[in-house]
């Protein structure tokens, strides 16, 4: 019975203090959190496609087309921006 009360106090203290997981939480919901392409990032035209996806991932979708000249032309949408991509490099950057 001793033992269940030193529990229960020791118990009462750690969430009084907020020591259990309190501050955890908020650092696991910033690192789940994805990482996108912004206008801080380092971003430089002329990356390849590749390495821009390696680094931030698979965009939310992408729309392709082709100019007048034959290039390739793709636009990838992430959340933050658009990344415009010409034969396979980077063109453009639009923030959203």
């Amino acid at each position: 019975m001793k033992t269940f009360g030193l529990l229960a106090i020791g118990f009462a203290v750690v969430i009084s203090t907020g020591c259990a997981g309190k501050g955890d939480t908020d650092d696991a919901a910033s690192r789940n959190e994805p990482v996108g392409p912004n206008m801080t990032s380092e971003l430089n035209l002329g990356h390849s496609s590749d390495s821009i996806l390696s680094k931030y991932g698979k965009p939310l979708y992408k729309k392709g087309r082709t100019d007048s000249d034959g290039k390739k032309l793709e636009d990838w949408f992430y959340p933050g921006a658009i990344l415009s991509f010409k034969d396979g490099n980077l063109n453009a950057f639009k923030p959203r």
